[in-house]
């Protein structure tokens, strides 16, 4: 049984990708789709619905160009047998020759695939200006790319005249299709023809279903053929194996394809076939969202999709339509593809080379170890940096062993404290040493450089920590991560079990759904990702790096909300210190279970966790510098706290610290935002925040937010320094004779009210002209104050100190006369 649903996109259109969606042009199919006045900037890709082609009827300037396709871990595709799809029920059909002497749409089709495997055959060299011997530079850490492309219509062609799904299962087509089939539906009829035949199935075969000119498609609310795309690529397992597959719609559903661009002399079928040979070059170099493509998710097709961009003219057909490629003989016109090798769009290559031997960086979240490997073979000496605001706070060096791995090596700054990686505003720097060629350095953020839910960047720790759910209900435990496309290759662990999100992902929902064993309360789970996240200037290939965060128990409520997910997702555990209470306050647990509280190995508190989640423990001998455990009932330990060393002195109506220490090399401040959706790559929280200076004095820090984080969980250290709310006597009061002194602490309330009140104010009074002190108590805030006898005529200063049990003052400097 499921023990968890996704929302069906065609069921609530609040799901991510419904808010990228274009606006619907009217019109039936077979005529010319005329668009409304606003448009949303093209996506490439919406979930897993890879390489999209934007609808012909409005084609943009190309994006991206000039940024090159960057390798990001995952498999490419070789020796590639094509199988074509015509799906056309009774009453549907696919349009036959315009003219006498043409081939009909299905026909033309196969024609090209035909030609296209026969020119594979004869190598790069001899395909000429062939766009899809590009493939032979976009390798994986296998080898090189492969032209090898195979497709005989006898065996590789098929007729399906199975009927559409009922028109209440159908998609809502934006432009008045009466015939609409969802990602989902195309997804099972391809299953259903397939069959359980592995062979038919996995990296070696390229699934193509073509639609009729009167059947619209939708892979989102709102983002569908008759309005975003002319085609798109994606993979799905739906129990019988990877499957990869592209989908292509009639251009008639979208617009009339004009002549003039049509050498075999058939303007609707030589624009799928455009559309297929962008499909085609990107499903293999691209066949699961983690191959190539640049940061904002453009393919290598992609690139190079718009303007139009199709090279310089080979020839003309005899009615004058020019064509760019000659293909076993057969004039076409085809875009131009993007070439790494020429660094821009190109109509054939002859370039061949595997994948550049990338450096790779492994960082779990919470930890100091760092490790890597060169990608070749090669002794070199490695340094690595971990940068906060500017300042480098650890550091770590070692050196490569005989296969190029290295590590792991323990960052440690300051006295040899060391220091974790783990936020997302951590910036790693690795330099390389000892030989005549040694790699670049690596520039790495561990935060996010875009978003993923908006598939652009790359997705960060804090993506990671929010974008699952661990759910368990009658001997059924069931994982979902999500976004799951351009979030590099995911790998999810749950106690032996080894699973790929990446390979399960589903298209319409970006979220993959994985069935695991029975997960006890002492089971370890983890998430990681490997993506190349380290392109800049002088590493124009980047660095595939591997994040891995620690999951949080099977249940556990969120801190907050993730709107973006198609699901609701489980919390991971994180633990706040306050010194000023003596109060551990843990969330991200699950509702109603017990914990307890370890300081070295030894039980200090039991609590049970509240309906949100959230558990709180009093530990009177709370102080800085010890570690706080987190234990479930399975003994598991979920967080440790590393409480910092804080300690501050406030003066006046300073909004600065005036002295005191913190824990040197943290951050400083409230814990950063959740990141923002936006379609900017590099736009993140890297570099940014203040941090504990490497003196560990706090003296000039703010003092808004009096907190550190602790980079060991995520975790806080959190100072509330109460307020001397007032004083008496006030600022520049005249007394006549004995008067009582008084004062009151406190943090603002709720509506005027004040808390917190009762902490120690000490007041010394001194003579203004001199500083001589004439008067002292320990504490003044007491109900009934303190007297004070007479004092001479003159003015004189109060000195009003505040002391909490953590050591924080706030002094407050006050005049006033005596005029008796």
């Amino acid at each position: 049984m499921a023990a968890l649903t996704l929302i069906a996109p065609f069921a609530h259109a609040g799901v991510a990708g419904a808010a990228r969606a274009r606006t619907a042009r009217s019109g039936g199919a077979g005529t010319a789709r005329s668009a409304h006045a606003e448009r949303a900037s093209f996506a490439p890709r919406i979930g897993l619905a890879l390489g999209m082609l934007p609808d012909r009827a409005q084609q943009e300037i190309a994006a991206g160009a000039a940024i090159p396709v960057v390798y990001h871990g995952g498999p490419v595709m070789r020796d590639v047998t094509v199988h074509t799809v015509f799906w056309a029920p009774s009453g549907y059909r696919f349009d036959g020759p315009p003219s006498p002497g043409t081939l009909g749409y299905q026909a033309l089709i196969e024609q090209f695939l035909t030609d296209v495997a026969a020119a594979s055959g004869q190598g790069a060299a001899a395909q000429g200006p062939n766009v899809l011997s590009v493939l032979s530079q976009y390798g994986d850490r296998t080898g090189p790319g492969s032209t090898a492309i195979s497709y005989d219509p006898a065996s590789d062609s098929i007729v399906d005249t199975d009927p559409y799904p009922p028109a209440g299962e159908q998609c809502p087509s934006p432009s008045g299709v009466a015939t609409c089939i969802t990602d989902l539906e195309l997804q099972r009829e391809l299953d259903r023809v397939i069959g359980a035949n592995p062979s038919q199935r996995g990296l070696s075969n390229l699934w193509v279903i073509l639609l009729p000119p009167d059947v619209d498609t939708c892979t989102n609310v709102g983002s569908c053929a008759s309005n975003a795309y002319a085609g798109y690529h994606s993979a799905f397992a739906l129990g019988s194996g990877e499957t990869v597959y592209a989908v292509i719609p009639d251009p008639l559903v979208e617009f009339t394809p004009p002549p003039g661009a049509d050498p075999e002399g058939n303007p609707e079928a030589e624009t799928t076939v455009d559309t297929l040979a962008h499909e085609l070059v990107e499903a293999i170099t691209d066949p699961l969202g983690t191959g190539w493509m640049d940061p904002n998710g453009f393919e290598v097709g992609d690139k190079c999709e718009n303007g139009p961009q199709i090279g310089m003219p080979l020839g003309y057909a005899p009615d004058g339509s020019p064509y760019n490629q000659l293909i076993d003989g057969h004039a076409y016109l085809i875009q131009d593809m993007w070439s790494d090798a020429r660094d821009g769009c190109v109509q054939g290559s002859s370039s061949a080379a595997p994948a550049p031997p990338l450096q790779t960086v492994s960082l779990r979240q919470f930890s100091a170890s760092v490790s890597g490997s060169l990608g070749v073979a090669e002794r070199l000496s490695v340094r690595v940096s971990l940068v906060r605001a500017g300042v480098t706070v650890a550091a770590a060096t070692g050196r490569s062993r005989a296969d190029g791995s290295w590590g792991p090596l323990v960052l440690r700054g300051a006295r040899g404290v060391a220091h974790a990686v783990g936020d997302d505003r951590d910036i790693l720097r690795i330099y390389y040493s000892g030989a005549p060629g040694a790699p670049p350095p690596d520039l790495i953020a561990t935060g996010d450089g875009g978003d993923p839910f908006t598939a652009s960047g790359f997705t960060g720790f804090s993506d990671l920590d929010h974008g699952y759910a661990i759910v368990s209900r009658a001997g059924v435990t069931e994982a979902l991560v999500g976004p799951c496309t351009q979030t590099g290759v995911l790998t999810l662990r749950a106690g032996p079990l080894v699973a790929s999100p990446t390979d399960l992902c589903q298209t319409e929902s970006d979220a993959a759904v994985i069935s695991l064993p029975r997960v006890g309360a002492a089971t370890p789970l983890s998430l990681s990702s490997l993506d190349n996240r380290g392109v800049y200037l002088l590493a124009p290939h980047g660095t595939l790096v591997r994040l891995t965060i620690p999951l949080g128990e099977p249940g556990a409520r969120p801190a907050a909300p993730n709107p973006h997910l198609p699901f609701a997702p489980t919390g991971f555990p994180v633990c706040t210190a306050f010194l000023r209470i003596a109060v551990v306050r843990c969330s991200g647990l699950v509702a109603g279970a017990r914990y307890r509280l370890q300081r070295f190995r030894r039980t200090i508190a039991r609590s049970r966790a509240g309906s949100a989640g959230v558990v709180r423990f009093s530990d009177p001998t709370l102080r800085g510098g010890e570690v706080l455990s987190l234990l479930n009932a399975g003994g598991r330990r979920l967080t440790s706290l590393h409480v910092a060393r804080l300690r501050v002195s406030i003066v006046g109506t300073q909004t600065t610290v005036a002295a005191g220490v913190c824990q040197p090399g943290d951050y400083w401040g409230a814990p950063p935002p959740p990141p923002r959706p936006t379609a900017a790559v590099g736009v993140g929280l890297a570099g940014s925040g203040r941090i504990c200076p490497t003196s560990g004095r706090a003296r000039g820090l703010p003092d808004a937010d009096i907190a550190q984080t602790d980079d060991f969980s995520g975790g806080q250290t959190v100072l509330q320094v109460p307020l001397i709310e007032s004083t008496s006597p006030i600022q520049d009061e005249t007394l006549y004779g004995p008067f009582i002194a008084s004062a009151q602490s406190g943090l603002p309330g709720p509506r005027g009210t004040t808390a917190a009140g009762g902490v120690p104010i000490s007041l010394a009074i001194e003579v203004a002209s001199s500083g001589r002190v004439v008067f002292q108590a320990a504490d003044v805030d007491t109900a009934a104050g303190v007297p004070v006898p007479g004092l001479r005529p003159g003015a004189y200063i109060g000195r009003w100190v505040l002391r909490d049990r953590n050591g924080d003052t706030r002094t407050l400097t006050t005049r006033f006369y005596e005029a008796r």
